[in-house]
């Protein structure tokens, strides 16, 4: 996940790790929190599988910028090619495959966001099955309007989720 959001990021432009861990925690928010003790070992990391080069740069400050290389294209576009497992990373993995959707042909756009598609379909049968499911188990009245009431929110998300999805699908298959 954080591979191919460092390789998507270094396809537009090389750069040093402070603005990487810049871009990285606007993206995830104060959910996570993203340090140099997690970027620096992940740079090296991708360098010594020839991904990226690291160049030192004196300003100011002595820094190191990252470059793709060819290889790290390749991989690149390996990564965005591949299934996002079913895991708590799923939604963002997903938000890092939208993010360099510039970098990519329109087959693998509409692939993509096709996948997404059948994850919140499979996702929103969960939601139905849950339903019926929760009615079954032999907790208080208030517990259960409570339940119910948190997944009518989360059948709403997935609905906006989904016409997002097909308007995206109009767009983005261009």
């Amino acid at each position: 996940m954080y591979d191919l959001f460092v390789l998507g990021q270094l396809m537009d432009e090389s750069m040093s790790g402070y603005l990487m861990r810049q871009i990285l925690q606007q993206i995830v928010g104060r959910q996570r929190k993203i340090s140099f003790g997690m970027i620096y070992p992940l740079f090296k990391r991708l360098h010594e599988a020839g991904y990226i080069t690291l160049d030192d740069q004196t300003d100011k400050r002595s820094k190191k910028i990252a470059t793709i290389t060819d290889r790290g294209r390749t991989r690149f576009q390996e990564l965005m090619m591949q299934e996002v497992p079913l895991n708590p990373n799923l939604e963002f993995t997903y938000s890092i495959k939208f993010r360099n959707f510039h970098q990519i042909k329109p087959d693998l756009r509409q692939k993509i966001l096709q996948e997404y598609k059948d994850y919140l379909l499979a996702s929103q049968e969960d939601l139905r099955r849950q339903v019926i499911d929760i009615k079954k188990i032999p907790i208080s009245a208030p517990d259960l309007k409570n339940a119910e009431w948190v997944i009518s929110l989360k059948k709403v998300q997935m609905e906006a989720a989904l016409q997002w999805v097909d308007s995206s699908l109009n767009e983005f298959v261009k």
